[in-house]
């Protein structure tokens, strides 16, 4: 089959550091049939400086600042491909990634569904710190379920290529979303969808301390909007997706207290009052008695690395299923010696202490290295909320 035109857009403010990595991993896809569009959205750097010395090896438009959404959607609007693959300006694409989506659409013999997959996390030194494989969480026939995995935070906006039925079927980018248009989009995308997906990594994505996910506008808008999605998701596509939908809700309850300081959830307290009973609270034993298997103590000790968005969320859980972990633990040393929701947050060395008797539980996006960390510093049981995810899904809160 012949191999259609895929349109690569990559939107940009001021981004004269990461900007030429990005561009120069789309120009190398192995996938021949391409178009770049860079699109700059009002910068004031040396970013088209940069973009116009790749001459006619992209497309190049120029606009006054208006927001991600707005660059993005005039990069729709000008392309020419059948398929729609969004690259951050700081971020770089496996130079077989658009060949790997491909391969997979033929030989599903759908060339229209959406594909996504893995990515790998980098520093500002250009070192790669973890390996987001989402099959350690979640198996291929969640990960391909409709919204799961934009529900479960797995899915990253700039690995799925996208054919141009779905924007005919949703429309573009919600320009009046400066902050959370990537999960508005991938929603609307998604939804109901049985979509495709790559275990190879697809996209390498750059960790920055500007780049606004910490936030406070940030985090109080992705809460309001992951209400949303609870909201307007009818139990008939929870139960499709979540063998408990009361643990769903717990879940988006939980992702809007570590997002927000003054969380207010109570529609969807309203919701989980309203659905069917579940199974007996008793089956959360059993809960418990998978944590035991993560150790030879009877009843270890409980810590959680990680005190920021996935430490929050995991502490909610386990204490909303009877399971009170005992303390916090991360390298923030500004983090040591304060109560993070209740819970005391200790140094690594203060941890030393109980490494013989101690489950730590990594929650973080770079999980590898801390757990490198700790099996250096002599720690018998470490795991991870990425390796627990799945099983704390599967038990309805007791609370």
């Amino acid at each position: 089959m012949e191999q259609p035109l895929i349109s690569i857009i990559i939107p940009v403010y001021n981004g004269e550091k990461y900007l030429r990595e990005a561009i120069d991993s789309a120009l190398s896809q192995t996938y021949p049939n391409i178009e770049v569009i860079v699109v700059n959205d009002g910068s004031i750097d040396d970013t088209e400086q940069i973009a116009l010395s790749y001459g006619k090896h992209i497309r190049y438009y120029s606009k006054k600042n208006g927001g991600v959404s707005t660059a993005l959607n005039l990069g729709i609007e000008q392309m020419c491909g059948e398929y729609f693959s969004w690259l951050a300006h700081d971020d770089m694409y496996a130079l077989n990634k658009l060949e790997l989506q491909w391969s997979v659409l033929m030989q599903n013999n759908d060339k229209t569904a959406i594909v996504h997959g893995n990515y790998d996390l980098l520093d500002t030194k250009n070192h790669i710190v973890s390996h987001m494989v989402q099959e350690e969480s979640y198996t291929i026939e969640q990960l391909t379920n409709s919204v799961f995995p934009l529900l479960m935070s797995t899915l990253h906006g700039c690995t799925p290529l996208i054919h141009k039925s779905h924007l005919t079927r949703i429309g573009v980018f919600n320009e009046n979303l400066p902050l959370t248009q990537d999960y508005d989009f991938m929603f609307r995308a998604f939804r109901g969808q049985r979509t495709l997906f790559v275990s190879e990594p697809l996209l390498t994505s750059r960790l920055r301390d500007d780049s606004g996910k910490s936030d406070s506008r940030f985090m109080i808008a992705s809460s309001k909007q992951y209400e949303g999605f609870a909201r307007t998701l009818t139990y008939d596509e929870v139960k499709h997706m979540f063998k408990s939908p009361r643990a769903f809700y717990s879940r988006m309850v939980a992702v809007i207290k570590a997002r927000k300081d003054t969380p207010s959830a109570s529609e969807i307290y309203e919701l989980m009052d309203k659905l069917p009973a579940e199974v007996s609270d008793a089956a959360n034993s059993d809960l418990i008695e998978r944590f035991k298997e993560n150790s030879s103590v009877i009843m270890p000790a409980l810590c959680i690395f990680g005190v920021g968005f996935h430490g929050k969320i995991l502490n909610y859980e386990l204490a909303h299923r009877g399971i009170m972990i005992d303390c916090f633990c991360d390298n923030n040393a500004s983090k040591h010696g304060t109560n993070i929701d209740g819970v005391h947050c200790v140094s690594l060395n203060e941890l030393e202490q109980h490494k013989s008797d101690m489950l730590v539980i990594v929650a973080a996006d770079v999980s590898d290295s801390i757990v490198a960390q700790l099996k250096s510093a002599g720690f018998k049981y470490i795991t991870t909320k990425k390796s627990l995810d799945a099983l704390i899904l599967a038990y309805p809160p007791t609370i």
